[in-house]
């Protein structure tokens, strides 16, 4: 599977549901839309452990190197976080891994 076949969105909402697992919140829906302060109620630290999740799970940073298609600017909802690591994926070198 090639980085850019992995479903971002479904990784994206596993990490922020792994972030209210894990400081003991409800989870919630989370849609592509939501704020992720405001809607969601994600801090700093929250949005610190997702991203760690994420380069974990994706392989790739997006905040290290990000992509020139990358958003721009700051990531306020869901879908920015996704489309910021899809660009970052399409733009990652391939893997040598089979």
């Amino acid at each position: 599977m090639t980085p850019t076949d992995r479903d971002v969105p479904a990784a994206v909402r596993a990490a922020i549901d792994a972030g209210y697992r894990d400081t003991g919140r409800p989870r919630r829906e989370v849609p592509a839309a939501a704020l992720l302060g405001a809607d969601l109620g994600l801090d700093s630290l929250d949005l610190a452990q997702i991203v760690v999740l994420l380069e974990r799970d994706l392989g790739v940073d997006p905040f290290r190197d990000p992509s020139p298609a990358a958003p721009r600017g700051p990531l306020r909802t869901v879908d920015h976080l996704v489309c910021a690591y899809r660009a970052a994926l399409e733009a990652a070198p391939p893997s040598s891994s089979p």
